[in-house]
């Protein structure tokens, strides 16, 4: 062996000793996020960000859900102020514990105390008047079931009117995707309020609806009317049962038919469950 072989040799096992004498590297393995924690980081299965003139409660009327849940989901604790932008979860956080929500706004409706136009003289109007505002005629006359009779128990403490005084052209029916009742009427005509509360919603950022006015009666209830032409009422101003709110203006179909909803806990009822 030549002497440029041997010192090859040499270096090869030099190389083959200061290897072994390394430490073996440690490998770990990888952890697979489940999906539920994928979403976690994402703020849940589902996310909504905040659009120029949404409120909470467009939003929660939009998701289906109850807005008091989304406002404990986010820690929110004043469900009037949002920014555009903001990212709201629309999922029950993981490992959530639930506690009843210390939002500021108040969770019973109270007379308006606002001097816009109109307020004052509906006020005493309505205090005046007893009778239930704007029938609809043409409601079947049945007598009460019993479903009706428990969801006036659970809504003893709120007076119903109808909001407008027309045909029903259709009634509530989940399985068919109507959350309501549409009622026929004369296009310009005055749409009023079912019972009193806070106005937390008058736009039309809500697709399907055109302009949609919602209102505050309770930490339960909700009621909703679409269709309108023009609005007369203002976020954050509390009304009076019968108050003129809107006019009534077209659906998708071109004719003059108000969309009327209640909802409890953010769940569409049967509004003609509740009305007189």
């Amino acid at each position: 062996m030549n002497r440029i072989n041997l010192t090859l040799l040499l270096g090869v096992v030099a190389l083959l000793a200061a290897c072994s004498s390394r430490p073996s590297p440690i490998i770990e393995e990888r952890k697979v996020l489940t999906q539920r924690e994928i979403d976690e980081r994402i703020g849940g299965d589902y996310v909504r960000v905040v659009q120029s003139g949404d409120t909470l409660y467009s939003i929660a009327f939009e998701a289906g859900l109850d807005v008091q849940k989304i406002a404990v989901w986010n820690g929110i604790k004043d469900t009037s102020k949002i920014i555009a932008g903001q990212t709201i979860r629309l999922t029950e956080p993981s490992a959530f514990q639930s506690v009843s929500p210390q939002v500021t706004k108040k969770n019973v409706a109270r007379p308006s105390r606002s001097k816009s136009v109109g307020d004052t003289k509906a006020l005493s109007r309505v205090s005046k008047e007893k009778k239930p505002v704007s029938k609809a005629p043409s409601l079947p006359s049945r007598s009460a079931s019993k479903v009706g009779q428990a969801n006036r128990m659970v809504s003893k403490n709120l007076e119903w009117a109808w909001p407008i005084r027309g045909s029903i052209v259709a009634t509530f029916n989940p399985k068919a995707r109507k959350k309501g009742l549409d009622i026929q009427g004369q296009l310009g005509q005055l749409v009023k309020a079912s019972s009193a509360g806070e106005i937390v919603y008058a736009g039309d950022s809500l697709k399907g609806y055109g302009n949609l006015i919602i209102i505050k009666h309770s930490d339960e209830f909700l009621s909703a009317y679409a269709n309108n032409a023009t609005i007369k009422v203002r976020e954050g101003q509390f009304v009076v049962q019968g108050q003129a709110i809107a006019t009534l203006g077209t659906d998708s179909t071109g004719g003059a038919v108000a969309h009327f909803q209640i909802r409890r806990h953010g769940n569409p009822v049967d509004p003609s469950s509740y009305l007189p």
